[in-house]
């Protein structure tokens, strides 16, 4: 009889099992770097992107289930939104904003204000940016989400002959959930490139970079 009623006390003091769901998107187990989902509420990320124009090292603060913000140092080896070789160096502020999510697909904007310094053969370049942008992002299984993006990039040159430049570029994007914090992606953008001075070229604007994302 002691033996069957400790038998009863231990069975009713196990934790029942839980049955494991996927995470719906927009909750706290789901978060993207580019894919358009934004990190978590009170939670950061950081991550490091590799690739053309150069390496980028950014951190994320979720500030609610819907936007996001942070700031991105970027090392570059071209021209950002060109074909052109040169060493810059650049910073940006981006903010992102979920304004429509249904299930597995979302509608998310951002903004990206930062600057650049471009030198080469003992010229330098200052410009202030400001892109713009849309993004529609698929969770297409648990572990992976892809996007597809529309952009408008903007920068005004202000050393020597000043200009503006501006371009419409598209791309997608995919990243896959190693775990629960841990995700690795590649992020596409392509488009043409103008600029104001006379006489101008137009450049075939291009991004192509290895994305790596750590949520804390």
């Amino acid at each position: 009889m002691v033996i069957a009623s400790l038998s009863l006390v231990l069975a009713a003091a196990a934790p029942a099992s839980v049955p494991v769901t996927a995470v719906a998107p927009g909750a706290a187990g789901h978060w993207s770097i580019a894919t358009g989902e934004t990190v978590s509420p009170d939670r950061d990320a950081i991550s490091f992107e590799m690739g053309w124009p150069g390496l980028t090292f950014g951190y994320l603060h979720g500030l609610s289930d819907r936007s996001d913000f942070g700031f991105r140092i970027a090392l570059l080896y071209a021209a950002e939104n060109t074909n052109n070789s040169t060493f810059g160096a650049g910073a940006d502020v981006p903010l992102r904003l979920v304004v429509n999510r249904h299930e597995k697909v979302l509608i998310g904007l951002h903004i990206e204000p930062g600057v650049r310094l471009y030198t080469k053969n003992n010229t330098s370049n200052f410009f202030t940016r400001f892109p713009v942008g849309g993004t529609l992002g698929i969770q297409a299984t648990p572990d992976l989400r892809i996007s597809a993006s529309a952009d408008l990039t903007m920068a005004i040159n202000w050393s020597h002959t000043a200009y503006f430049e501006i371009g419409p570029q598209f791309g997608f994007a995919a990243e896959y959930n190693v775990d629960r914090n841990l995700l690795v992606g590649l992020n596409v953008k392509f488009g043409p490139q103008f600029y104001s001075y006379a006489n101008s070229p137009t450049d075939f604007a291009f991004t192509t970079e290895i994305v790596v994302g750590y949520r804390m």
